[in-house]
């Protein structure tokens, strides 16, 4: 009988982090989601972060994508001007 080879999936088969020149890096946006921001990828999908696509599989640059993290939460939590009516 034949040995069957041990099945790998295309996931593992991605970057774990690539490193861009500014020296930031793009990671995976579902490692992004779940190791840093501690929410799921959908979340994050969601929140509109800018994403790249290498090999098919969908990256974030760190550094930039808790900056509009950090950003949207800031905006959420300025006061509402106050309409004058005229």
């Amino acid at each position: 009988m034949t040995e069957q080879l041990a099945k790998s999936s295309r996931r593992d088969q991605r970057a774990a982090q690539i490193p861009l020149p500014d020296g930031d890096v793009l990671i995976p946006r579902d490692v992004f989601a779940s190791e840093v921001l501690h929410v799921d990828d959908r979340t994050v999908r969601r929140m509109n972060l800018p994403t790249v696509y290498v090999g098919g599989f969908p990256y974030v640059r760190r550094n930039a994508s808790l900056q509009a993290v950090a950003d949207m939460a800031k905006r959420r939590h300025e006061p509402a001007k106050k309409r004058r009516r005229s």
